[in-house]
């Protein structure tokens, strides 16, 4: 590692300066590999030769315009205000050390993050080490904290809050949760957060991603989570919602939720790695009091979840209510699905939980959940039933026809035309997306260009 950095605001409770106008300068080749982003911003007079540096709290609003900035330890957006990142910029977070935590960027419960890139300008989270010396878990993350309703945690005048794990139970910049589901967490598009997952206390790390008590005024499109050590994108209660997703190599699962989501999810990508990568979804509402209310009910459509050899498609448990539609589950090596719960009350097949118009390849078969077997489930369901032709799901004669599943260079288009005529989509998602799988049959590939799929 062979970086040259600026201090830009290092006193707690200060503001990171922008520092940054119009200009024409790129990166010193000193600073070390930057992550291929497309064009670098521009470089203004107030723009050091390295990173600006941050550390502390950020608690008035505040713009990032210079081309790299260094997270240090944790850094809490704070104070209703908010964080603006131009198009184009990488954001590392720096190691930890014995002195100091690792990096993550945490927006509290009342600020924003207004994080919006191009396709040909996205904005990269990553760590500080140099391509070919980096590896999941070498920072936590991003967390977006917010104030929509959640279904368990500390009632607060009869409204559930929660501490955000890994950030200590005194700490009240890790409370989520609150009675406004239309508030907003922020707006992220077009952005990369690649390598993260570290532990922030023993047993307790970020997601990639991970949204807490997000409001519906949260926008969440053209996001990519890759290689993180622990989940992709998890929500935690609230109804945020989120588009055009590709999350590839996650340590544990793809898109987790739990604690009552009830936002839309629609063209989600989730390739899993053989790298201890569990479930493409793993879905609850809570787990302790499995008809907790407000229960988690999702709304899932056109997502494509491609798996390897110990991987499972869907794990819902728990609780957990849902719509999902035009899914295109492939090459799981334990099973496409698997529901677990209680009781009846608990799974409340199909009338609040189902799966339809989906298609399915190359999965394992189903395992065996007879009582008292390791995935028993109480009786309730026996799962192979889902892909019957009753509920409009197939199994697939022929393979998807992806144009590639490499995890250095994947493009999930398929070719299969047996995939087209779908459900179509509710109002409010995009209702020509009447296939399934996050991509249509010899359509565009929406990942191309803004994405990077590097190994280390």
């Amino acid at each position: 590692m062979n970086r040259k950095i600026y201090i830009c605001s290092l006193l707690l409770g200060l503001s990171a300066l922008g520092c940054g106008d119009d200009g024409n300068m790129t990166p010193d080749p000193d600073m070390g590999m930057v992550p291929d982003t497309g064009m670098v911003p521009d470089m203004g007079p107030d723009c050091p030769e390295g990173d600006v540096v941050v550390s502390g709290e950020i608690s008035e609003d505040t713009q990032w315009s210079c081309p790299t900035y260094l997270l240090q330890g944790r850094v809490f957006v704070t104070g209703n205000s908010t964080l603006t990142i131009d198009a184009g910029v990488v954001i590392y977070g720096d190691e930890r050390t014995p002195d100091r935590d690792g990096a993550a960027l945490i927006v509290t419960r009342g600020s924003e993050l207004i994080a919006v890139g191009t396709a040909a300008e996205p904005i990269v989270f990553t760590p500080v080490f140099d391509a070919g010396e980096r590896a999941a878990g070498q920072w936590a993350g991003v967390a977006l904290l917010g104030a929509a309703t959640l279904n368990n945690g500390t009632l607060d005048n009869g409204v559930f809050r929660d501490q955000i794990e890994g950030i200590n139970v005194e700490d009240i910049r890790g409370n989520y949760g609150g009675n406004d589901d239309a508030s907003s967490c922020g707006n992220l598009q077009y952005v990369r957060i690649e390598f993260a997952g570290q532990e922030l206390q023993a047993g307790n790390e970020l997601n990639g991603l991970t949204l807490g008590g997000c409001g519906s005024g949260t926008r969440l499109s053209y996001i990519q989570v890759h290689r993180g050590s622990d989940d992709g994108v998890e929500f935690f209660g609230g109804t945020a919602s989120i588009d055009h997703v590709m999350i590839s190599g996650p340590g544990d699962d793809g898109l987790d939720w739990d604690q009552g989501w009830r936002g839309n999810a629609q063209f989600v990508a989730v390739h899993m790695f053989a790298t201890g990568s569990e479930h493409a979804i793993e879905a609850d509402n809570f787990d302790g009091n499995e008809t907790a209310t407000p229960r988690s009910n999702p709304n899932i459509y056109n997502a494509t979840l491609y798996g390897f050899g110990t991987s499972r498609g869907i794990l819902l448990r728990r609780g957990t209510h849902g719509t999902l539609r035009n899914l295109l589950v492939v090459n799981h090596g334990t099973e496409a699905v698997d529901l677990r719960g209680t009781t009846a009350d608990s799974i409340q097949w199909p009338s609040q939980l189902s799966i339809a118009n989906s298609a399915f390849f190359g999965n394992a078969a189903y395992a065996d959940e007879s009582m008292g077997s390791a995935n028993d489930d109480f009786g309730f369901m026996e799962e192979a039933s889902i892909t019957d032709a009753a509920r409009m799901n197939m199994t697939l004669a022929a393979a998807p026809g992806f144009a590639s599943t490499s995890i250095t260079a994947p493009n999930f288009v398929p070719t299969n035309t047996a995939l087209n005529g779908q459900a179509t989509p509710p109002a409010g998602l995009d209702t020509t997306a009447t296939y399934a799988g996050a991509f249509a049959p010899g359509g565009a590939n929406w990942a191309a260009g803004w994405t990077a799929y590097p190994e280390n």
